[in-house]
């Protein structure tokens, strides 16, 4: 009988070695199986992908020079936003008016205490024979000291009348904007002063003018008017919380597209009618002056019984442009503030058409 407790040794080696090499085998399939499995991770493909597409770095700044280029419209730069500018101007057309315009000088501002520039100014030095003026305009008639000009009116046998008076106004014309004055009205029976717009025959066009009148019978009231082509608007009369002869007060008026608005120390007073037909469309010079009529217009300023030099007294003028700021008179006068806004008391309808 054999004796199966005793095994060749070459029987156990082969064994062994059988063992070992299926160690081998279970250890590369495990290898090859964990490799396998990570490349083919949905991860990993897309990155092989990608970076199998990429163009080398000199292909793809080729490609960007090539196609893309600027669009000179979709690239344009985009318009800058502009915040809105406040205006210290009261009252304000619409804003589809206020872009209107008129052809104009510059703005500008005049103290009438410093030297007179005749360059910009013209005084007036002729003969009124078939005005209603009561005589010629006299160059002695314009006076100048620190504190402004003064325009007299003067009791002088002249070629137009018994009388001469004085006026100034300015060498070029003006449009749409705010006009202001700092002044003091002659005071006496028969005499007028006044601030305002005027364009006319002399001038080659229709008559156009908007006005601030003082009669010196009254300076208590203050007159606004207004023509266009000679025919005159809705002129107005207003009592006034003070003597305006007393002391220097600020007056303006601001005209738009869309109407005539006047002030009187910065309050507004009188307005045109929307749609009103009269307001003026001419620009005009400016013109400040003090006179008295021919006899047929006493019944508008009263007798003549004035004392022979009394005049009225200028001492700022300005304009500016509507729609723009500029140095203005209110920007230095500062008036005694009167928050009681006088009513309407008469229309002005014995005033002559001139």
């Amino acid at each position: 009988m054999q004796n199966t407790d005793k095994i060749p040794s070459t029987r156990r080696n082969t064994a062994g070695n059988d063992a070992f090499v299926l160690s081998c085998l279970v250890a590369v399939c495990s290898f090859g199986i964990f490799t396998i499995s990570r490349i083919d991770t949905p991860r990993s493909i897309e990155t092989i992908i990608a970076a199998s597409e990429m163009p080398a770095p000199a292909e793809q700044a080729e490609t960007e020079v090539a196609v893309v280029a600027p669009d000179p419209v979709l690239d344009a730069p985009a318009p800058p936003v502009t915040a809105p500018v406040a205006s210290r101007v009261i009252t304000l057309p619409p804003p589809s008016r206020a872009r209107a315009r008129l052809p104009s000088a510059p703005g500008f501002i005049t103290l009438l205490g410093d030297a007179l520039n005749d360059a910009f100014f013209y005084r007036s030095d002729y003969s009124n024979p078939t005005g209603h003026y009561g005589g010629d305009w006299a160059h002695d008639n314009i006076g100048q000291s620190a504190e402004g000009t003064n325009l007299s009116v003067r009791r002088h046998v002249s070629r137009s009348g018994p009388y001469t008076g004085g006026e100034m106004k300015t060498r070029k014309t003006y449009g749409y904007g705010r006009y202001e004055v700092v002044m003091r009205p002659a005071k006496g029976s028969g005499l007028v002063s006044s601030f305002f717009t005027y364009t006319g025959a002399h001038d080659g066009t229709a008559h156009d003018e908007i006005d601030i009148e003082f009669l010196g019978l009254d300076t208590t009231r203050v007159h606004f008017n207004y023509y266009r082509n000679g025919r005159r608007g809705a002129a107005a009369t207003f009592d006034l919380p003070f003597d305006a002869a007393d002391e220097d007060h600020l007056y303006a008026f601001e005209w738009t597209a869309d109407g005539i608005t006047w002030f009187v120390d910065g309050e507004p007073y009188y307005k045109t009618v929307e749609g009103d037909a009269f307001v003026p469309k001419t620009p005009g010079s400016i013109v400040f002056n003090a006179w008295t009529g021919k006899p047929g217009m006493a019944g508008w300023h009263g007798k003549p019984t004035f004392e022979s030099g009394a005049s009225a007294h200028y001492s700022c003028v300005s304009f500016s442009p509507i729609g723009e700021e500029s140095r203005a008179c209110s920007d230095l006068f500062l008036p005694r503030r009167h928050h009681k806004t006088a009513a309407q008391t008469a229309q002005l309808s014995i005033q002559p058409s001139y």
